[in-house]
Order: structure tokens, then C-alpha cells, then sequence
């Protein structure tokens, strides 16, 4: 195996080790495959370097040109994605002398198209770990394609055309590498700047072999991508009360009672022990208890308003759990009366809990 087959060989093998590691991560997105695909655009300046440039990163000048990419890509987890490109643009040089004085007098423009399949690591994500709020993101890309380019040469003295081995075309393999940042905007719009430079397996990019073995071109882009259908954080489903009735999520395992599955996968409250006591003189309020969660997801208004609660709703927590209250009397039969509303309004499983002055709290179901 040649040196060169080595090195193609060991690009795949870095691009497609990411993508098998990030296969499990893929759960935090879309789990389907029409979901977490991406669209992108970008447009800036290009730069060639090699014999007619020896410039490594920066252009001489009026060398250089304008190019852009289309990208289509797919998220594979918080952290790796995988993408395909399409590069066009321009390339130019020239040089007048070699280092010793020999005379060159050459200048090259050239047509350019590549595609390529990258993967883009995420920085922000591998070294941080995934935070929902984060906007701002620094990432790097690594790939491996095909390019297609067609150059001319000109006398850089009397501006004749000189033939060149690459003026009907050609094409070669080229490794493009990457470094960039961007903004989310909502998760929808990502607004960025990306710097990739692609190192082609040839030295005839501007038309000369001489000093460079490998021809490179470098791309400086502002870029916009738009995510379609990306996946965001799921939000616990919520049964309509008119079916269900009080529910909880995620019940504590000190419940004394199995909780009961729905049909909708929710786990329903069960029953609290029913206590008539033998003087409700004791209590000094009164309150109807309508929902209750074991994580605190929901705000009084937010329930109020999913279910069309006819009246303010108050939350409180004690022994594990958030509950949802509405009234506060210190009247049980306008207590009942409170109840008797919420049933009309579709909470059939609303219930009276009395609250002594030593803070007991005490579910009076059976005075319903």
C-alpha cells in the first residue's frame, strides 16, 4: 500500500470513528431519519497557494477571488454531524522570480468545484457538554472529496495564454480541514464564520509542478445554515383532565399504592387515605385539590389555562410532591361548593384537604 493510499485510508477512518461513536447520542435529537437535517450557504474570499503563490495562508496582491459552498448535513448527536458539500470559486496567483532570481513570469486564474463529505465536531459541546441555553459555538470539520478544476496561464510580461497540463481540466482527490463559529438563532437560523482549507493531491492546481508537492486553497466564508425540523427538548405530555383526572408524573417508589398506566402514558395519582375526622372544628382552612406532579414542570397559570380552571390556582409542595390547589375558605360547605365547580368543569377527581394551625394537612375525600 502506497503512502499516499495510507493517508485516504486513515481521513476515513477518522471521519466514520465520530459518527459510530455518536450513533446511542442520536436518542437526544430526532429519532427518525427525516429529522435534525441542516441547509447551508456561504460566500467569501478565496486564496491559492502553491508554486504561483508561495504564501501559505494569505493571498498576494489581487490574487485573490470569490467562492461559496452549498451544504446539506444531518445532526448526529449534540456534539457530531455529518455533511456534504459543494465547493465553487475562483483561484489565482502569479509569481515573477524564483528565490534564486530565476525568472517565472507566470499568473493563473482557475475554475474550481469540489465535493466533499466532512464531519463537523462541535468544540462547545464536546468540551462543555450539551446546555440547552447555549447560542454561541466553535467548531472544526474534517473531510475528504473530489475536485474538479480547469486553470489558464498567462505570460505575466505580454499577458499571452501558455499552455498548461491542466487547461482542458482535471480531477483529483482533496482533503478539506476547518475551523469555525456560530450563533443559533432560536435553533432554527445559525448565523457564522468558517475558515476551511482543502490540500489537493496534485501540484498542477495553477498549471506549474515545481517547488510544492500538494496544491492548497483556502476559503474564508460567513455562512448561514437553517436547521429543519430539529428536534428540541420534549415537554412531558399532559392528559386532558376531562379524561383523566388528577395525574402525576414519575411517582416516588415509596408509593403505597402501584400506580395505574393510562393509555396516554402518564402514571395516575392514587387515591390518598381518606380521613373524616371527628371534629372539623380543628381545621382552620379549607382547600380543593385538583393535580399533582412530582416534578415541578408546570406553573399555577399554565394550568389554569391548559385546563380552563374557572379560578386562580395555587401550587405547594410537601412530601415529594407539587399540588395544585384552587380556593382557600375557611368554610367546608363553601368548600364543597369550590369542589362541586371544579366537577362541572370536568376535574372529577377534585377532592377537600383541610389544613390545622400546626400545619397538618389532611385529605377529607369522603366529605365530598
Amino acid at each position: 500500500m502506497t503512502r499516499f493510499s495510507s493517508k485516504i485510508l486513515f481521513i476515513f477512518f477518522l471521519i466514520s470513528f465520530p459518527v459510530y461513536l455518536s450513533a446511542q447520542a442520536n436518542l437526544k435529537l430526532g429519532t427518525r431519519f427525516g429529522e435534525n437535517w441542516f441547509l447551508g450557504l456561504s460566500v467569501g474570499p478565496t486564496f491559492f497557494s502553491g508554486d504561483l503563490n508561495t504564501n501559505r495562508f494569505l493571498p498576494q496582491s489581487g490574487d485573490w477571488r470569490v467562492g461559496g459552498t452549498f451544504t446539506f448535513g444531518r445532526q448526529l448527536s449534540h456534539v457530531f454531524a455529518l455533511r456534504g458539500q459543494v465547493f465553487y470559486g475562483g483561484l489565482a496567483g502569479k509569481k515573477a522570480t524564483k528565490q534564486d532570481g530565476t525568472p517565472v513570469n507566470l499568473r493563473f486564474n482557475s475554475m474550481v468545484v469540489d465535493g466533499n463529505v466532512n464531519t463537523m465536531i462541535n468544540f462547545s459541546n464536546l468540551i462543555g457538554g450539551f446546555n440547552p441555553k447555549r447560542a454561541f459555538f466553535v467548531y472544526g470539520t474534517l473531510g475528504v472529496g473530489a475536485v474538479y478544476w480547469q486553470t489558464t496561464q498567462y505570460d505575466l510580461m505580454t499577458d499571452v495564454v501558455v499552455p498548461n497540463p491542466a487547461s482542458s481540466g482535471s480531477v483529483t482527490a482533496v482533503f478539506p480541514v476547518g475551523v469555525g463559529a456560530y450563533y443559533s438563532i432560536a435553533n432554527k437560523v445559525n448565523l457564522g464564520l468558517e475558515y476551511s482549507f482543502r490540500t489537493a493531491a496534485t501540484d498542477l492546481l495553477d498549471g506549474i509542478a515545481e517547488g510544492f508537492k500538494l496544491d492548497m486553497y483556502s476559503l474564508l466564508s460567513f455562512t448561514i445554515t437553517l436547521n429543519l425540523n430539529k428536534a428540541t427538548r420534549k415537554k412531558p405530555d399532559v392528559v386532558d383532565y376531562k379524561k383523566e383526572g388528577p395525574i402525576i408524573l414519575n411517582l416516588p417508589k415509596c408509593d403505597p399504592v402501584p400506580p395505574m398506566k393510562s393509555d396516554m402514558g402518564m402514571e395516575k395519582l392514587p387515591p390518598p387515605p381518606s380521613i373524616v375526622p371527628n371534629n372539623l372544628d380543628k381545621f382552620y382552612l379549607f382547600k380543593v385539590q385538583i393535580f399533582a406532579f412530582a416534578k415541578r414542570i408546570y406553573s399555577p397559570e399554565t394550568i389554569r389555562k391548559r385546563y380552563h380552571i374557572p379560578m386562580p390556582v395555587s401550587r405547594e409542595y410537601s412530601d415529594g410532591l407539587y399540588r395544585f390547589t384552587v380556593g382557600s375558605t375557611e368554610s367546608i360547605d363553601e368548600a364543597r361548593t369550590i369542589r362541586q365547580r371544579m366537577v362541572e368543569a370536568g376535574v372529577s377527581d377534585a377532592f377537600i384537604v383541610g389544613y390545622t394551625r400546626d400545619g397538618e394537612r389532611t385529605s377529607l375525600r369522603d366529605l365530598n
